[in-house]
């Protein structure tokens, strides 16, 4: 609960069963605290106001925004990817089909 923003846990990009609970008074601080990372992958946000949770996935910058679920959904067309040093590129099946695929333009004149 309000860890440090200098700790580790804060700063960098934490890959196991960790959440951090932050308190603001106002949602663009704890936007602002979110987008400040060098990593952006994905994000949950809690309202009961859908305007709110809204409004906080639309200004996030994470590959994918939860709203009232944590980030451990997936499905498979999905995409799965990060943002700054969270990675490059897209993963999913749809996704990683069409990046491994070429693709070709064919045109036909009628005679």
């Amino acid at each position: 609960l309000d860890p440090s923003t200098e700790a580790k846990v804060s700063r960098e990009e934490v890959f196991g069963p960790v959440t951090c609970v932050y308190r603001y008074r106002r949602l663009d601080d704890a936007i602002a605290q979110a987008n400040s990372l060098p990593v952006a992958f994905q994000a949950s946000v809690f309202a009961q106001d859908i305007d709110v949770a809204m409004r906080a996935a639309d200004r996030l910058d994470a590959s994918a925004v939860m709203i009232n679920d944590p980030t451990a959904f997936r499905t498979d067309w999905m995409p799965f990817a990060g943002r700054r040093e969270s990675g490059y590129g897209i993963g999913g099946i749809p996704f990683t089909m069409r990046e491994m695929a070429q693709e070709k333009m064919i045109m036909m004149r009628r005679p």
